[in-house]
């Protein structure tokens, strides 16, 4: 095969690789999708044939979003301590605002 073919090939190629791509990835959303609304289904079912696991497993759920939401403020506070060393610790001075004495700014 000449280079020119070789070329028209590869294009070729690629263009049925990037159809291929966007199938596959129209086919992920459509099952998402689906598993979405079926999701809500479960949902609604649970709420109407047995409210009070309902309950128990809304609460359950609201405590374990926010023991992740401290893990999470916990991770950014030591990463930002970890990371503030570097910088010339100004930003990391605390200041008693109650003690705090006010100096004319002498711009």
């Amino acid at each position: 095969m000449s280079n020119k073919t070789t070329t028209n090939l590869d294009v070729l190629i690629e263009q049925e690789r990037r159809r291929a791509s966007e199938r596959i990835a129209k086919l992920k959303r459509a099952a998402a999708a689906e598993l979405r609304r079926i999701d809500g289904k479960v949902i609604d079912l649970l709420r109407d044939q047995n409210p009070d696991l309902y309950d128990r497993l809304c609460h359950e759920a609201s405590e374990a979003i926010a023991a992740e939401k401290v893990k999470r403020s916990i991770r950014a506070k030591e990463a930002a301590s970890s990371s503030g060393a570097v910088n010339d610790g100004a930003a990391s001075q605390t200041v008693d605002a109650e003690h705090e004495e006010v100096a004319p700014w002498n711009g």
